[in-house]
């Protein structure tokens, strides 16, 4: 893994680079292989073996994927390739925030097939009821309730699915400033598109600051209900992550292949 050629800035400081994107962090790795590796980098050796030690209490595992069946929708290719992720694949300290369940409990109610945003004031009140704290590395996972919401549907409910409208992650500047922020190395949730769907704020589309501005990969559809079961019943919200994308030439998306360990 590369070191930052400079101490991560902060995001005011973005682009690195007179004519890169808005926001982007081109060059924070330098120009070696190990710059495509983008916020991965985060995850050294030292870093994952602390995780181990801290995170594998009771070895119960549970994978994460969401079978191919079970949600369909219009194929995107417009991502960038994942190759240069697969030379060291993900293995990290995950921490879910389950949104689906804090909304349960606060009477909160939203419709998973619209635009409901997540904001950071919703993802810092859970963290602290969940008792869990962010280290710079962590993958952060969202349980919005989507996956749970499209199984238990019937065909016409489904069919608001293929409509583009999601709960997810709330866009704007505030969002931006705070993922940057806590440095994750990658970012996951169970709804088609990691952030809600119609955007909160059109300037702030998180995809191509997130994934090609800053190299953090991200996840969607990942199934989080067996994953959000074993943290109620261990009371524990943090878990080590294990993904493995398919290492393929010019590949734009992958299943994750990923696991959790408690």
């Amino acid at each position: 893994m590369a070191p930052p050629a400079n101490p991560i800035p902060t995001i005011d400081k973005l682009p690195l680079r007179e004519g890169d994107p808005a926001y982007s962090a081109w060059g924070l790795w330098g120009n070696g292989p190990d710059s495509a590796l983008g916020s991965l980098n985060y995850l050294t050796d030292e870093v994952v073996l602390k995780t181990i030690k801290e995170e594998v209490k009771t070895g119960e595992r549970v994978g994460l994927k969401t079978t191919q069946e079970q949600i369909h929708s219009a194929p995107r290719t417009d991502y960038n390739s994942l190759q240069p992720w697969t030379k060291r694949n993900l293995a990290g300290r995950g921490v879910l925030i389950d949104y689906a369940s804090h909304a349960k409990r606060q009477g909160i109610s939203y419709e998973a097939f619209s635009g409901h945003p997540i904001t950071v004031a919703d993802i810092e009140a859970i963290a602290k009821e969940q008792g869990v704290t962010f280290n710079a590395g962590d993958v952060l996972f969202i349980r919005t309730g989507y996956v749970a919401a499209y199984k238990a549907a019937d065909e016409a409910r489904r069919k608001l699915a293929a409509e583009g409208k999601w709960v997810g992650l709330s866009q704007g500047k505030e969002t931006v400033e705070w993922l940057w922020a806590k440095q994750f190395a990658a970012l996951a949730a169970d709804c088609p598109g990691f952030e809600m769907l119609p955007p909160a704020d059109h300037d702030w589309f998180l995809h191509p600051i997130v994934l090609s501005g800053w190299g953090t990969p991200l996840g969607e559809l990942f199934d989080l209900e067996g994953l959000a079961a074993l943290c109620e019943k261990n009371k524990r919200w943090s878990f080590f992550f294990t993904s493995s994308p398919l290492n393929y030439a010019g590949a734009v998306a992958s299943p994750p292949n990923a696991t959790a360990i408690m």
